[in-house]
């Protein structure tokens, strides 16, 4: 950008040999308020120099922001490969939550099936699946019905859902309960409160070892 020195103030310049500094002075201050172009040069001439500093101060902060960006955009980087081994280890952390719950599940069936037996009752045990509800344990020989759950660590709360599943089994499909009907549980683990509400119940617990309440007589 050129801005262009006015003819007054050039000739006030060139003058300058001739005349006292003060005269000099004094002539500028007379441009600056009579003069509305001399006025408005030298606003340019400053405005362009405070334009120049802004200029260079704004290149300095694209500067600083351009590295500002770089620095996260490795970041996100580094944070997308994070997620990627975080869901990795998810998948697999879930993978082995369901197998270990289908192996519990199968395990749970034969060991009461053997118990069972033991006693002299033979019953198949399989999974019940229904719109309204999910068991991992049921069978039925007409004269006694078992239903339960499978469950790593048994709480008491185990303990009520089971009720409440037994309850809407006798609302939408009361046939299924057929003869006494057994609450049970196959644990590998049961909290002592929960194994007093077992007892207190009449709920047959089970553990890989040992029967912690008894097989309700029929």
């Amino acid at each position: 950008m050129v801005i262009e020195i006015p003819y007054k103030l050039d000739t006030s310049l060139s003058e300058m040999g001739m005349g006292s500094r003060a005269n000099l002075k004094s002539r500028i201050l007379r441009l600056l308020r009579e003069d509305e172009e001399f006025r408005y040069a030298i606003a340019g001439l400053i405005g362009l120099e405070d334009l120049r500093r802004g200029q260079a101060e704004l290149r300095e902060a694209v500067v600083r922001l351009t590295e500002g960006q770089k620095r996260l955009e490795e970041a996100v980087v580094r944070l997308a490969d994070e997620q990627r081994r975080m869901w990795r280890a998810l998948r697999y952390a879930l993978r082995h939550i369901q197998e270990v719950s289908i192996l519990l599940e199968d395990e749970a069936r034969s060991m009461m099936e053997l118990r069972l037996r033991q006693r002299g009752i033979e019953i198949r045990l399989s999974p019940l699946v229904r719109p309204y509800i999910e068991l991992d344990i049921y069978g039925s020989d007409g004269g006694m019905t078992i239903i339960g759950e499978a469950k790593t660590r048994l709480a008491p709360r185990h303990v009520k859902m089971l009720e409440r599943k037994l309850e809407a089994i006798m609302r939408h499909e009361p046939e299924l309960l057929k003869g006494k009907v057994v609450k049970a549980f196959y644990a590998l683990w049961a909290h002592p409160e929960a194994v007093e509400e077992c007892r207190a119940r009449g709920i047959w617990l089970n553990t890989p070892n040992v029967e912690l309440t008894p097989l309700p007589e029929a």
